[in-house]
């Protein structure tokens, strides 16, 4: 059985509130190998926040894969 991920559901944030909450996110799960965020899909102004703060951070993620083998754009897996 695979172990569920700590998540953090950006759902609702607002583009400004982004930086700090995944900061506060990341840290507290600090010592794991991998976290998902889930940005949604929406017009892709939280998504693209999350990702830029991935970058600067030098964090390697990639898209949650879906049963159907489909990438989920409105969820990142972050590996720490």
């Amino acid at each position: 059985m695979a172990q569920k991920l700590p998540t953090l559901d950006l759902h609702g944030f607002k583009k400004d509130e982004v930086f700090d909450a995944v900061d506060r996110f990341i840290m507290k799960n600090n010592g794991r190998d991998r976290v998902k965020i889930m940005p949604g899909k929406g017009e892709g102004i939280v998504r693209a926040e999350l990702l830029r703060y991935l970058k600067l951070g030098g964090y390697p993620w990639s898209y949650e894969e879906m049963p159907n083998g489909q990438k989920n754009m409105g969820s990142v897996i972050v590996h720490l």
